[in-house]
């Protein structure tokens, strides 16, 4: 009796301490806006629900480590890829038009986590740090005639040029674009520009050749400028402003060799009109 009481009591700690694990896991939900700097009578901020085009990369928390993601509220754990596509975004099996995931509290920093959320229709990007599970609302800033800040990933290519999926609206002025290196390659460059198979796309119009040997954020000189961005002799004071049915879809390419390379592009860029 006194070892059936013994197996007992530990089933029940043991399901006790499965149970715990298992709530331990952060569910984070938050749906994602637009808003175009205006404001309605009383002031209010007008914003629009975002529904497709959002992309977005969960890192943990301070981190460059990329998190290690789950579908929402699933206890099968089913693994969704980090970064999230527009296309999972969408999905109703997979976000259902939210920013949405769980997240494993057995990483380092799982009570928080840092979010790049782009809006890939004009490239326009929110940051946010500390995001955590009570959260729920995400706004990104498309105001017209200001400068703004936009990011997207990129890895390997293995010297194809790749769509990244970020397309520029018309009229959009992109006054500066700047690669930063997370993981280097000291065999590989990249090039950095717009769609080459669009009309006027240039394969490395906003940055050519430039090395990813080393971490961090290599210096545009006029070597490593690309055609849209200078003359050949001084930088452009204009930028590159996306006009009539020119190319607006942001593309990188690495060069040949191991091409294990991945960081950001970060691009200035202002909506004219």
């Amino acid at each position: 009796m006194k070892k059936l009481f013994t197996l007992i009591t530990i089933a029940m700690m043991f399901c006790v301490y499965a149970g715990a694990a298992q709530a331990e896991f952060k569910d984070m939900t938050a749906a994602v806006y637009s808003w175009d700097g205006t404001t309605n009578a009383i002031g209010e901020k007008n914003l629009v629900r975002e529904t497709s085009g959002i992309t977005f990369k969960v890192l943990q928390a301070n981190s460059d480590t990329a998190e290690t993601l789950y579908k929402f509220d699933d206890d099968t754990m089913t693994s969704i890829t980090n970064p999230v596509s527009a296309t999972a975004f969408a999905s109703s099996v997979t976000c259902n038009d939210y920013v949405r995931f769980r997240v494993d509290p057995g990483e380092a920093g799982d009570e928080n986590v840092d979010l790049i959320v782009v809006n890939t229709d004009g490239g326009y990007t929110a940051f946010v740090e500390d995001f955590n599970q009570y959260q729920h609302t995400i706004i990104i800033d498309e105001s017209p005639g200001e400068q703004h800040t936009g990011m997207i990933w990129f890895g390997a290519s293995d010297n194809s040029e790749t769509d990244t999926g970020v397309n520029f609206q018309y009229d959009t002025l992109i006054e500066h674009v700047q690669a930063e290196i997370v993981t280097v390659d000291a065999t590989e460059t990249i090039d950095i520009g717009l769609l080459s198979s669009e009309t006027a796309g240039d394969a490395n119009g906003f940055l050519a050749g430039v090395s990813v040997a080393t971490a961090g954020y290599p210096l545009v000189t006029l070597t490593t400028s690309g055609a849209l961005m200078d003359d050949g002799t001084n930088f452009d004071p204009d930028g590159h402003v996306c006009t009539g049915a020119n190319a607006v879809s942001l593309t990188y390419t690495g060069s040949a060799g191991s091409d294990t390379a991945a960081g950001y592009i970060h691009y200035l860029f202002t909506r004219l009109r």
